[in-house]
């Protein structure tokens, strides 16, 4: 078998793992999408969150952003 296609300690994979870092700040709209989310959860029990993406974007187009 080739030298490259050894399964190599120390990899570039096995690295990355190790590096530290923050998660991105949500954008409005994924606060919104979010928001809808919870708000559904609570009165329905059995709400999707294909459903909240399709009440935030009705919520959107009408400005209630």
């Amino acid at each position: 078998m080739a030298s490259t296609r050894r399964n190599r300690k120390g990899s570039r994979k096995a690295s990355r793992k190790t590096q530290s870092g923050g998660k991105r700040a949500l954008t409005p709209w994924n606060k919104l999408v979010k928001r809808t989310y919870d708000e559904m959860k609570r009165k329905d029990r059995t709400a999707s969150f294909g459903d909240a993406l399709k009440e935030a974007s009705k919520r959107k187009k009408a400005g209630n952003m």
